[in-house]
C-alpha cells in the first residue's frame, strides 16, 4: 500500500529541473533584473536635468527683464507739494526753517535737496521727451482742482501738517523726517496721481518732509532728531488729544499746499544735485 502511495506522489509531482533549464532560467532573471534597474536612476536624472534645466532659464530670463527694466528706467520724476517760499518770507516761517536745517544737516555729505513732500515716486520715463509727463501732471491737477471744487467751499487744496515732530527712519532718503498727517486730500490726490501715471506702488503711503538724507548711525539718528525737535513744533503732548487738533487750536507745523511740482530725480544720484524742477503747477 505505502509503495503504491509513494508512486502515485512520485508520478503527481513535477520533474525535478535539469541543471540546463536552471542555468537558463537564472540567467533569463538576471537580464530582466538588468533590463530594470536603470529605469529608476534614468528618470530620476532626466527629472534632475529638467528641473535644473527650467531653473537656469528662467533665472536668466529674470536677469535679461531686470537688465531691460533698468535701462528703461534710468529716467525717474516725481510729483511734490512744496511749501510756499519767496525772498520776502522771514526766518520763522517753515519753508524758511526748513531750508535752513536741511542746508545745515546735509552739508557734510554734500547733500542739497529743498524740503518736500512727496505725492508718488519715482515715476519712471524711458524717453527724453518730457512733453506727456508734463501734460499728464496738469491733467491730473485739474482733475484734483474740479474735485476739491465740489468738496471744499474754500476751493482749495488745504493744508499739510506735521503734528508728531520729527521721527527716525531706517532708509537713506528717510533718514531724518516730519511725517505728515494723512488726510482725505492727500489720499484722493495721490490716488488720482496713481490713475494718471498708471504707477503701482505696494508700499504704504507714508506722506513726509525728509530734512536728513543719509545712512547714520541709529545714535547719531537720534541726535539729528532732537536736533530737528527743537526747531519744529510739535503739535501731540501727553496732555492733548488728537481731537484738541482737529480746529484752529492746532499749534504743530503746516503749510498751505498751493502748487503741484514735477521734478526730475534721479534715484541712483544720492547727492541729489542732478534734480531738477521741470515745472509748478498751481492748485
Amino acid at each position: 500500500f505505502f509503495s503504491v502511495m509513494r508512486f502515485r506522489n512520485l508520478m503527481a509531482s513535477p520533474p525535478p529541473p535539469s541543471s540546463a533549464t536552471t542555468t537558463r532560467t537564472t540567467r533569463t532573471t538576471k537580464k530582466k533584473k538588468s533590463a530594470v534597474r536603470p529605469l529608476p536612476l534614468l528618470r530620476f536624472a532626466v527629472i534632475c536635468s529638467t528641473f535644473l534645466s527650467l531653473f537656469f532659464v528662467a533665472f536668466f530670463l529674470k536677469r535679461a527683464r531686470q537688465h531691460r527694466r533698468h535701462q528703461n528706467r534710468t529716467v525717474a520724476y516725481s510729483l511734490w507739494f512744496e511749501p510756499p517760499f519767496d525772498d520776502d518770507d522771514d526766518e520763522s516761517s517753515l519753508s524758511s526753517r526748513a531750508k535752513k536745517f536741511i542746508a545745515e544737516e546735509n552739508a557734510k555729505n554734500d547733500v542739497a535737496f529743498e524740503p518736500h513732500v512727496t505725492l508718488l515716486g519715482p515715476i519712471y520715463h524711458d524717453s527724453a521727451d518730457e512733453s506727456e509727463l508734463v501734460a499728464k501732471t496738469a491733467r491730473m491737477v485739474r482733475e484734483i482742482q474740479r474735485e476739491e471744487g465740489h468738496t471744499n467751499k474754500r476751493r482749495r487744496f488745504g493744508e499739510i501738517r506735521f503734528p508728531k515732530g520729527a521721527q527716525i527712519g531706517t532708509t537713506y532718503f528717510q533718514c531724518v523726517y516730519l511725517e505728515a498727517e494723512v488726510t482725505m486730500n492727500l489720499i484722493r490726490a495721490r490716488e488720482k496721481a496713481i490713475e494718471t501715471f498708471d504707477v503701482r506702488d505696494a508700499r504704504r503711503y507714508v506722506p513726509h518732509m525728509s530734512l536728513v538724507y543719509g545712512d547714520y548711525s541709529r545714535s547719531e539718528r537720534v541726535r539729528l532728531t532732537t536736533k530737528a525737535d527743537e526747531v519744529f513744533r510739535k503739535a501731540f503732548s501727553l496732555f492733548n488729544t488728537d481731537e484738541e487738533n482737529e480746529d484752529e487750536n492746532f499749534t504743530g507745523e503746516a503749510f498751505e499746499a498751493t502748487s503741484v511740482s514735477l521734478w526730475k530725480t534721479d534715484v541712483e544720484d544720492k547727492s541729489c544735485k542732478s534734480w531738477r524742477k521741470i515745472k509748478e503747477f498751481p492748485l
